[in-house]
């Protein structure tokens, strides 16, 4: 006698949306809003419905390849990461004070600029690039001062001063050739970093600047100031300590 073969149960698939024919009259609605409206919208969607997070990305790729007026908004490839962009604009949405702004990434160029980025030239083309690099490195400084304002958060008040300490420092390290030599003299009359660093120290309050102390942040100033007296460079960092 055969064996009757048991049936497979189908998986619920109830609730989890499948690609389809889109409603215009919703699809001119959703596309005329602001795209960081749209994008909170799918964030607040994925954060509710965890299990449809990946099926989101799934029906905005599968809707950008199949109707040219989503790929005009969205393009396909943008698919697979919109959850991350969600993320991303949710947290762009924060007011500035809950916000934490990572700067470290602006030192790191800073060090490129200086130390590696024209490294092959020759002494005299070096020479002509270093103002360029100059202007490079105080274009950092003034980018994390325009978004370091009264209102950050203490996390991004620490992020930008631990950076600009970075920057100083590769200032001071890098008088090997030309190119670290000539933004030396530069930061010898420019005072944009020690300025940036006092005006955000002033925008702390008591107990942050208590708290930044606390840590290896005011050694490591106090370190950079007196490596900077070697260079003539940061003349005004003792006033940034005497502001801590």
């Amino acid at each position: 006698m055969a064996t009757p073969q048991l049936k497979r149960k189908r998986a619920d698939t109830a609730g989890i949306p499948k690609p389809g024919p889109v409603d215009n009259r919703y699809l001119e609605t959703i596309l005329s809003l602001p795209a960081v409206t749209i994008a909170c919208l799918l964030s607040n969607a994925a954060d509710k419905h965890p299990d449809i997070a990946t099926t989101i990305a799934g029906l905005l790729s599968y809707a950008a390849g199949k109707y040219p007026d989503v790929a005009a908004t969205i393009p396909a490839s943008k698919g697979q990461s919109v959850v991350a962009e969600c993320a991303k604009a949710k947290k762009d949405a924060l007011p500035v004070s809950l916000q934490v702004i990572d700067f470290d990434h602006y030192s790191k160029t800073a060090w490129r600029a200086i130390n590696t980025q024209y490294k092959s030239m020759k002494g005299s083309h070096q020479y002509r690039a270093s103002f360029g690099v100059q202007e490079d490195v105080v274009g950092c400084i003034t980018d994390i001062r325009r978004k370091c304002p009264a209102e950050a958060s203490y996390g991004t008040k620490k992020s930008a001063l631990e950076t600009l300490r970075k920057i100083g420092k590769t200032v001071c390290m890098s008088g090997g050739d030309v190119i670290g030599l000539e933004v030396q003299k530069g930061f010898q009359i420019d005072t944009t970093l020690e300025d940036t660093m006092y005006g955000i120290v002033q925008k702390m309050t008591q107990g942050e600047r208590d708290m930044i102390m606390k840590g290896d942040f005011g050694v490591k100033l106090e370190e950079l100031a007196e490596l900077s007296k070697n260079y003539c460079v940061f003349e005004k960092l003792d006033e940034v300590l005497a502001l801590l």
